[in-house]
């Protein structure tokens, strides 16, 4: 049995394969539309991106060049601003550009120019998207340029790293009345942390976008004086000086003179305080600006450090006593001196002997010192009236020589001569006389025996001569010093 085959394959309408190639085409362009308008999003050539802004200012299209100056425009204005520094009382206004703030503008631009053209497409166009539809802010970018902002702050530094100045009161004598010089506080300028204040009250606000202070305290270290105005306020006349001359005097000593009376010039003493002339004045050496001059050692004059200050010490006791102020300590020299009556001088040696007073008043006062013309003065300024005192002198006497012998082998044994006439010591009190009329009180200050100088007899040691004549020595005391004691 034959059978007729048929064909499964059915041939495609040409309508139906135009349908579709239209369909295709359609999305083929509906694609390009797409991407097309996806690249219509990112920024064009050379521009910056729609919706970027710098520290505020808006770079929608602009090229490299024109964000550029108008980012460098904004910095100008941002660091115009004016800043005040200060620091106790000084005060130094500079720009923010004088302090050393710096304005990144090229990288503030290449960070500006990076949206929608850094990442893959993808990111590049979410990127742009979202600075059209957001905006995109690029925070400003500040600097510091640490150099030029330690020059500031060192020169706030050079007006604050001054020492402390006492208030002083000194006795004018033309106006004839106490004049008080106000004291003035120091400071030390605390540079490390006023660079960090800088970088965190002015850079690091800057950068979140806070507009900087005008004013900006640095941290120092105050200083204040150790005698002010106000302790000096009830001082207000002389309670007592003295003056002695050194118009005899050599050079290196004239100027131990000055040196010590400069030293102790201004010194306050409350009332309690104890003055101690060793303490105030130091050592007496070349350091402390004291000079070779001749000295007393053992009831005689030696080339010493410091020769001249004992004048020093005997004027301000004299001051003191006139004052009527407590005598601590004082002690007399083995020789009298030229420049005071015996009594009233006052000796010292550093390490030995002090010259020592108190102030026994219920209001402060201060010693006052002037050297002019070879004279020196020391007052004792306080608060008046001035007590009425005298200084009584009495029971002046002489004392026996005192004899010093020298082996001399070019005289005959069993020979003496007499080389140098010494002269007697002397006895003398001092009373100190407060007040007047039945009133008056008198106080006991002491009784001082000096020395005198020894007459200095040769001895022979030599080959002896028959029937030679001997010199008699001088009769007297061979008296010397308890201690070798150096008297300045």
């Amino acid at each position: 049995m034959v059978t007729k085959s048929s064909s499964s394959a059915q041939p495609v309408p040409r309508r139906a394969q135009r349908t579709s190639l239209v369909l295709l085409v359609s999305l083929l362009l509906l694609l390009l539309a797409a991407v097309g308008g996806l690249y219509a999003v990112l920024p064009r050539p050379h521009t910056m991106a729609h919706g970027v802004t710098v520290a505020g200012v808006d770079v929608s299209g602009m090229t490299r060049v024109e964000a550029q100056a108008a980012i460098a425009a904004k910095a100008e204005e941002w660091l115009g601003h004016r800043i005040t520094l200060s620091a106790a009382s000084v005060r130094r206004e500079v720009t923010l550009q004088e302090l050393g703030v710096r304005v990144d503008v090229e990288r503030l631009v290449a960070e500006a120019y990076a949206i929608g053209r850094r990442h893959a497409f993808h990111r590049r166009v979410l990127d742009a998207v979202e600075a059209r539809v957001h905006g995109q802010a690029i925070p400003s970018a500040f600097t510091l340029d640490a150099p030029t902002a330690q020059a500031v702050i060192r020169a706030v530094g050079d007006s604050i790293n001054v020492p402390p100045r006492d208030a002083r009161a000194e006795w004018d004598e033309a106006a004839g009345q106490v004049v008080i010089t106000p004291d003035q506080q120091g400071g030390k300028l605390n540079e490390p942390a006023s660079m960090a204040l800088v970088r965190t009250d002015v850079l690091d606000a800057l950068g979140r976008g806070i507009a900087a202070p005008d004013e900006l305290s640095l941290p120092y270290w105050p200083k204040v004086p150790t005698i002010t105005a106000a302790m000096l306020e009830p001082i207000d006349t002389v309670l007592g000086e003295y003056t002695t001359s050194f118009a005899t005097s050599s050079r290196n000593r004239a100027s131990n003179v000055e040196t010590a009376a400069r030293t102790i010039d201004g010194t306050l003493l409350a009332p309690g305080d104890i003055f101690s002339f060793n303490t105030v004045v130091g050592p007496r050496d070349l350091e402390n600006g004291f000079k070779q001059a001749p000295v007393i050692v053992n009831g005689q004059l030696q080339p010493g450090i410091g020769g001249g200050i004992c004048q020093v010490s005997s004027t301000m006791y004299n001051a003191v006593l006139l004052a009527n102020l407590q005598i601590v300590e004082r002690s007399h020299h083995s020789l009298p001196v030229s420049y005071v009556p015996s009594g009233r001088d006052a000796t010292v040696a550093y390490g030995a002997i002090d010259f020592r007073c108190k102030n026994s008043l219920e209001s402060p006062v201060v010693i006052d010192t002037a050297v002019s013309g070879r004279r020196m003065t020391v007052r004792i300024l306080g608060h008046g009236p001035a007590p009425k005192v005298r200084i009584l002198r009495s029971g002046i006497g002489t004392l026996p020589g005192r004899t010093v012998t020298k082996k001399d082998p070019s005289l005959p044994t069993g020979t003496q001569q007499v080389e140098k006439k010494g002269k007697p010591g002397i006895a003398v009190t001092v009373t100190r006389v407060v007040g007047e009329g039945p009133d008056a009180v008198s106080q006991f200050i002491s009784r001082d025996k000096y020395l005198g100088e020894p007459t200095i007899v040769r001895v022979g040691t030599g080959e002896a001569v028959a029937g030679g004549l001997d010199t008699p020595a001088p009769e007297g005391e061979d008296a010397a010093p308890d201690t070798a004691t150096i008297a300045e």
